[in-house]
């Protein structure tokens, strides 16, 4: 625990946490010293000269007030490295997460850096100040022990040197037995607390299903789950605690009869043996502090693990000379797959996937479900890196970019729209902190959230809840594009980004994106393009709009072309086209 506590530190407090450790040592030594220091007291106030003993009262008293002040400093120094600890790894942690590989971050990893970030600081701060004293005390009081008592009996000394080994042997034998189940009933809990707020979440469908009990349910296979572990733990338990208890009573048994055996051969006067029973009692208690302290142990492993995980976790590499993407307004980058593949776990999603899409285009990229069209802005993006071919900005290779450029090049607006806790104005102006009140309002007019902002009784200054809670599917849409146009990106990636927007507001977005793209305004008083845009799409209507189509399938690009050469090509596109337009006149009739 401590090796990987140091590597949890910045470097400049290394220097510190070595001093602290000398400080524990010392202080190790001298509570060995202060128990000890019993034997020649006990040896004198029972021998022929009792007034003797007040000497080594006075060593007794200077051994424990120099431990308090060497203790007082130590704990001093774990309080001050906890309080760094505290206060740097939340800030390690987040710019560790912000440059992370976004696809390294599925659900489970996002649970688990969730439930990191939410304790790390205070665990590893109570750690410090309450744990890494006490543990490493406990463990190294025996060989102080025993090497002090080298000059009392060197036979009981080597005696306690080599039981002292054996004792942690057991200890961490009995601690390994049970660590596993204990990580698993850890693991149940976490899943059982998973599963209460997806079985709260989920009750207007589940009693809709007549689902709403928890027997059967995957929150009941949990619980069952938690039990079993429980059950498990408490079964492993017991053979640890009955074979650390074994090697206690054998280390017992060796040491007494070792400090018998001497006073037998006339070593040691009864005084002295009677206060070697009482130093080897003392001897034996820091076992049992390590037994206590097994619990809060292994939840500091368990939190310096997940800590470690994220601060590990693989970032993009960035060349060694980077290459500046010009993200002015006005300079639409043009975007290029390679025989592009990419198979996470082994599952292709694309298989040598390639096409172009022209600078200042709007291009729908369209396909089945599957195909892989989220993939193909994700690798743009550069929130997945392929594993193999190229992905390329005007010509560039995005892992050859300087990754500040290619983020401020581009603006994404996802499907499933998380909204931050705050203010309407607050969501939209995350994309340009610097915007005007003017290009606020005109990023919302495109957007058509000028509307919810007439709506809304307190305009702009309107909360939007934890996630955008308080607005619908299609308002929180609207104002994910208004945030991405505020950016004024000259490349602009839409996934599925108008899903939830009823007919009429879909067709005005994107009218207003495909003039604000060509122009740069929303009221049209210019020509030049000055953005790129990418649509993944599942309806015609927002084909409609695109000046460019690539249809994917099974992870190639099968066609592209603009939409009216697709249609007369008369392939999978036209077949997709007619399928859509023929949805849109179906109808629910009776049955004759």
């Amino acid at each position: 625990m401590i090796a990987r506590l140091t590597a949890l530190l910045p470097d400049a407090e290394r220097g510190r946490f070595r001093r602290y450790l000398a400080l524990v040592v010392a202080g190790t030594l001298l509570r060995a010293a202060t128990c000890v220091t019993l034997v020649p007291i006990i040896r004198e106030l029972f021998g022929d000269r009792p007034a003797d003993a007040w000497p080594w009262v006075g060593v007794l008293t200077l051994v424990t007030a120099a431990g308090w002040f060497v203790d007082l400093r130590a704990a001093r120094n774990g309080i001050a490295i906890g309080r760094v600890l505290m206060e740097t790894m939340h800030e390690r942690l987040v710019d560790r997460l912000a440059a992370v590989s976004i696809g390294w971050l599925d659900a489970d990893r996002t649970n688990l850096a969730q439930r990191t970030l939410a304790g790390v600081g205070q665990s590893l701060y109570s750690g410090m100040t309450n744990l890494v004293l006490p543990i490493l005390t406990a463990t190294l009081t025996p060989y102080a022990i025993g090497l002090l008592l080298l000059a009392v009996s060197w036979p009981v000394g080597l005696v306690a040197l080599a039981c002292a080994p054996l004792l942690q042997l057991a200890h961490r034998a009995s601690d390994r037995l049970v660590r596993a189940a204990d990580r698993e009933a850890a693991a149940a809990g976490a899943e059982v607390d998973l599963r209460v707020v997806e079985f709260a979440r989920l009750q207007p469908v589940l009693r809709a299903f007549g689902r709403a009990e928890a027997e059967g349910s995957a929150l009941g296979e949990a619980v069952d789950a938690q039990h079993r572990s429980g059950v498990r733990l408490l079964g492993r338990s017991i053979p640890g605690q009955v074979l650390f208890a074994i090697a206690s009573q054998l280390a017992l048994l060796l040491l007494g009869a070792t400090a018998v055996a001497r006073w037998s051969a006339g070593d040691l006067s009864v005084p002295e043996t009677i206060a070697i029973f009482v130093v080897i009692v003392r001897y034996l208690e820091p076992f049992t502090e390590l037994a206590d302290l097994a619990g809060a142990t292994e939840a500091m492993a368990s939190t310096m693990d997940r800590t470690a995980l994220l601060l590990d976790a693989p970032v993009p590499p960035v060349a060694a000379t980077p290459t500046r993407l010009d993200a002015a307004p006005g300079r639409a980058p043009s975007v290029e797959l390679r025989d592009v593949t990419f198979a996470p776990g082994g599952t292709p999603v694309l298989d040598g996937a390639s096409l172009t899409i022209p600078a200042g285009s709007v291009t729908a990229v369209v396909g089945p479900s599957g195909a892989g069209k989220t993939t193909i802005l994700s690798l743009v993006a550069r929130f997945v890196d392929p594993d193999g071919g190229a992905v390329l900005l005007d010509g560039v290779d995005v892992r050859d970019l300087d990754p500040a450029s290619h983020l401020g090049a581009l603006a994404v607006v996802f499907q499933d729209v998380y909204l931050f806790e705050g203010t309407l104005r607050e969501n939209v102006v995350r994309g340009n902190p610097d915007a005007t009140d003017d290009a606020i309002e005109a990023a919302a007019a495109i957007a058509r959230v000028d509307e919810i902002v007439a709506r809304l009784p307190d305009g702009w200054d309107t909360r939007v809840g934890e996630g955008g809670t308080t607005l619908s599917g299609g308002e929180r849409q609207r104002i994910s594009i208004a945030r991405a146009v505020l950016k004024d990106a000259p490349l602009l990636l839409l996934d599925e980004a108008t899903s939830a927007i009823d007919a009429e507001n879909e067709v005005a977005v994107l009218d207003a994106l495909a003039a604000a793209g060509a122009d740069g305004s929303a009221d049209g008083d210019g020509t030049t393009a000055r953005r790129t845009v990418v649509i993944v799409a599942h309806r015609e209507r927002t084909v409609a709009h695109a000046d460019h189509v690539v249809f994917v399938e099974a992870g190639r690009v099968v066609e592209s072309g603009t939409p009216q050469e697709l249609l007369d090509a008369g392939g999978r596109f036209a077949g997709w086209w007619r399928d859509r337009e023929a949805g849109t006149t179906w109808r629910l009739a009776p049955t004759p």
